[in-house]
């Protein structure tokens, strides 16, 4: 259909969601079968930015060093790939999602640390508040980690500004000091001078009247008496190197402009002191290559202050958090220069405080109030100096928020923490702490089997293929439902039917995963790159082979050679490699890895969740999982809605009265094109295993069910309302197939049903959508029934998402024969849950029609 006149006119004036409705609205109206062609075409692109992904995630995660020519070869064709994924996602939804801006942003990050080229944020200051994830390089590791604390926890964090890495260019430039840090003749440049002319050089204008603005707002906000705590903030600080105590930090500056800017030139001198200059050294950085960011943090006057470890550094033990405590300011504390309060928590589903030792503080840090930048050492008064800092409850409040923390970083964290006069906590700091590994630990305590006994290897049906090699040993947890993750042990080996986006809740903890499926261009097995963490899938019946709770100890390595063992193999453990912290210290090494960063995390697990939008995509493999999961929910609608005109539907006859109607896009039906079709003229592989299941025996119960005369009335009013969200198709089921796909929509009685589904050779592909709403009975039986459907689906590995009695249910990247097999159930299903609501008495029920469907036996008893 062609736009109305004026149309194209109007767009051009109008903007937001505006436009966006008008341009779907008189968009021409494409046939659905060159729909499905687009769908298939994004999902090319995208398989082959996965497969570009998978190979930089393998060359890059450690094991070897590539110069950058190898990225700057790589990295154009993926994200041209990108780009066609892009333009083809945007073709198949016309326009509906703004994800081109969050690829843009993701790419400009990678092209900057590439080929030092990209955009950054256009202001030198900014507040926390201010802090996108894409500027996380520009406001320095410390920085970052606040900023996080704060806008995604909204945790209690000072109020703090930070002077980015290009105030500190703009800083060196409108000095001429990038000149004097320049080799001369050979010989390194004079560290002294270069500091010398840090401190006598002046703020550029622009970048003074900048902070200027940024100081009268923190003046109205805090008063003329606050104070700020002037800190480094430099590229890599706080990330996979800490460099703690390398540069300054300045507390109690009066926020006055002279102040700050002296404050914020001894941090930039630090850089090249001495020994910070040879921690930068040994970590491959030339003189002057670092580059400094300044967070300036509203100074907190605290009662107590300390520091928490989520893990015990020294034994690796991840159940335990240490908190150490005294009173004043928490310098001491990492001073280590006093006797401070210690407290062990012990982690758990209650955690308790297991140890609990006062020292004797016999001095403390606090604010000299007479002289602005300074702070003294007072002797403690003696009625505190054996007292605890922390009351139990405070202890167990801080563990929480560390524990908190843990979690969303993904690894263990070294925390800063200050307490004010009105009881209030503040984090001041989180970054990663380096533990000894439980995997690198040479006597595995925990272990009891006989290690001088000849381990047999396990035989599994499918030979396996290695997603991340590694060597590991540990207790095997067998999943079964997604669920059981909530009860994972630390430190075991996961073994699953298939992966799962939903494993990186155990990332951080978990020793090994195998799968009988998968493949590894997987988002899981992406994942599992990321974290190192030895993975094996595609083994056919590990999950029967393998004894829930036995040990084992795996081995897998470059060369796709598997080999697991029962009990603890010492023989396989002696030759785990541990070499990757010696080539942290090697900058191209860390550069790749910071690259990486941007390109293989998977932060979009759950499209159900309500952060599953373009503005959440950090990774180019966020933007593909994006792009995957909204075009096939665009085929699904389209599939219900984008049926123009009368296509030709041909009446399929089956054993059951299901009533549908076949619409064929493209190799759904075996030759015949005339109604009435059998189940024998589907080709559709997907169709033909639903109806499998539909007509499966005994599934289409036709056993009378009695509806009282309250349910029938209920019903009658919901009849109205529940159609309305049909297709316009209600009086005719409608199937929408092709040879790998199909879109199901039927109404049965007062309920309704819609399956969507893609199976083809390519796991990564694949998906089952299924959506259930209605009945005849009140919303009390209505809601078990979903109870019903919820139990029996996540038996099988679907996410679910369910509201009021709507449930939608969603598998993907599963084996085309695991498909099958799943929609075959899904047919029974549909068929067993035409008239359960009326069956389901009470809750007892619920549980009895579970296991029964689950045995197979579909028969409702009186």
């Amino acid at each position: 259909m062609n736009r109305p006149d004026g149309v194209s006119s109007i767009l051009k004036t109008l903007g937001g969601s505006t436009t966006k409705w008008l341009r779907n609205r008189f968009a021409p109206k494409l046939p659905l079968a060159d729909i499905y062609r687009y769908f298939k075409e994004v999902l090319e692109s995208n398989n082959h930015a996965l497969e570009l992904i998978t190979d930089m995630g393998q060359k890059l995660d450690g094991s070897y060093i590539f110069d950058i020519n190898y990225i700057k070869r790589i990295y154009p064709e993926l994200a041209d790939t990108l780009r066609t994924s892009i333009e083809r996602f945007n073709r198949l939804t016309r326009n509906n999602y703004a994800i081109e801006p969050a690829f843009t942003h993701i790419d400009s990050l990678i092209s900057e640390m590439i080929y030092g080229e990209g955009t950054t944020g256009d202001d030198s200051i900014l507040f926390l508040d201010d802090v996108q994830w894409f500027r996380a390089r520009e406001v320095g590791g410390k920085s970052f980690h606040l900023s996080e604390l704060k806008n995604n926890l909204h945790l209690n964090i000072p109020d703090t500004f930070v002077l980015t890495t290009r105030a500190y260019d703009e800083f060196l430039q409108y000095n001429r000091l990038k000149e004097i840090m320049q080799p001369a003749e050979g010989r390194q440049p004079d560290a002294k001078a270069v500091q010398d002319a840090v401190m006598a050089g002046s703020f550029p204008p622009r970048l003074e009247e900048q902070l200027d603005k940024i100081l009268q707002t923190m003046h109205s906000r805090h008063g003329a008496e606050a104070t700020l705590a002037v800190r480094s903030s430099a590229e890599e600080e706080d990330d996979l190197f800490s460099f703690a105590g390398q540069f300054e930090t300045i507390l109690n500056v009066p926020i006055v402009k002279e102040d700050v800017i002296r404050a914020c030139k001894r941090v930039y001198a630090s850089l090249f002191d001495p020994n910070a200059l040879a921690y930068q050294e040994r970590l491959d950085y030339a003189f002057g290559g670092l580059r400094m960011a300044i967070g300036c943090v509203l100074q907190i006057d605290p009662v107590a202050s300390g520091v928490i470890y989520t893990a015990n550094p020294v034994s690796g033990n991840i159940d335990e958090i240490l908190i150490n405590a005294t009173w004043g300011l928490g310098t001491s504390v990492v001073d280590g220069t006093i006797d401070v309060d210690n407290y062990v928590v012990e982690r758990g589903k209650s955690p308790r405080i297991r140890e609990s030792k006062v020292g004797s503080k016999e001095y403390m840090n606090v604010l000299d109030t007479t002289q602005p930048g300074k702070i003294k050492e007072i002797p403690t008064p003696d009625d505190k100096k054996n007292l605890p800092c922390l009351p139990p409850a405070l202890v167990l409040e801080l563990a929480e928020k560390a524990a908190e923390i843990e979690k969303y970083f993904r690894t263990p964290q070294d925390i800063e923490w200050a307490l004010d006069a009105h009881g209030s906590i503040f984090l001041l700091q989180s970054r990663p702490l380096k533990i000894v590994s439980p995997q690198v630990k040479a006597d595995l305590p925990h272990y009891t089997h006989n290690t001088d006994s000849v381990h047999q290897p396990f035989l599994f049906k499918k030979p396996g293929v290695v997603v991340q090699k590694g060597i590991a040993a540990g207790n095997v947890y067998v999943l079964h439902r997604i669920d059981e993750l909530d009860n994972f042990p630390k430190g075991a080996i996961l073994v699953a039917h298939s992966d799962s986006p939903h494993f990186i809740r155990i990332m951080p903890f978990v020793a090994a995963i195998i799968t009988d499926t998968g493949s590894v261009t997987s988002h899981m097995a992406s994942v599992c790159r990321e974290f190192g963490i030895p993975t094996i899938v595609n083994t056919g019946d590990a999950t029967k082979i393998l004894q829930h709770g036995g040990e084992i100890t795996l081995e897998a390595d470059e060369s796709g050679e598997i080999t697991i063992v029962n009990g603890l193999d010492n023989s396989i453990l002696k030759g785990r490699q541990q070499h990757i912290r010696r080539m942290e210290e090697l900058y191209e090494y860390r550069r790749q890895k910071y690259i990486l960063r941007h390109i293989a995390p998977l932060n979009l697990v759950n499209p159900l969740a309500d952060e599953f939008t373009p503005a959440k995509c950090r990774t180019l493999h966020d933007v593909l999982r994006f792009i995957h999961e909204k075009s096939v929910q665009e085929l699904i609608a389209i599939s219900q809605h984008g049926l123009f005109g009368k296509p030709s539907l041909l009446r399929l006859d089956l054993d059951v009265p299901a009533g549908i109607h076949v619409l064929d896009i493209g190799g759904g039906l075996s030759a015949k094109t005339k109604s009435p079709l059998s189940a024998d003229d589907i080709a559709s592989l997907p169709f033909k295993a639903l109806l499998k299941g539909m007509t499966w025996k005994g599934a289409w119960n036709t056993q009378a069910v009695a509806l009282n005369v309250k349910d029938f009335m209920g019903s009658v009013g919901r009849f109205s309302v529940l159609a309305s969200g049909a297709s316009g198709f209600a009086e005719n089921n409608v199937a929408v197939i092709s040879k790998e796909y199909i879109n199901l929509h039927m109404s049965l009685g007062y309920h309704f049903n819609l399956v969507d589904s893609y199976c083809s050779e390519k796991a990564a592909n694949n998906h089952i959508y299924f959506r259930f709403v209605g009945g005849a009975t009140d919303i009390v039986k209505r809601s078990r029934r979903i109870k019903l459907i919820d139990k029996i689906l996540v038996e099988f590995g679907f996410n679910i998402n369910i509201k009021g009695d709507l449930l939608i249910a969603r598998l993907s990247h599963v084996e085309q024969e695991e498909i099958i097999e799943t929609l075959t159930m899904v047919g029974r299903l549909i068929a067993y849950a035409r008239q359960m609501d009326a069956v389901l008495r009470n809750e007892n029920d619920v549980e009895l029609y579970t296991r029964r469907f689950l045995e197979g036996n579909f028969e409702f008893l009186e």
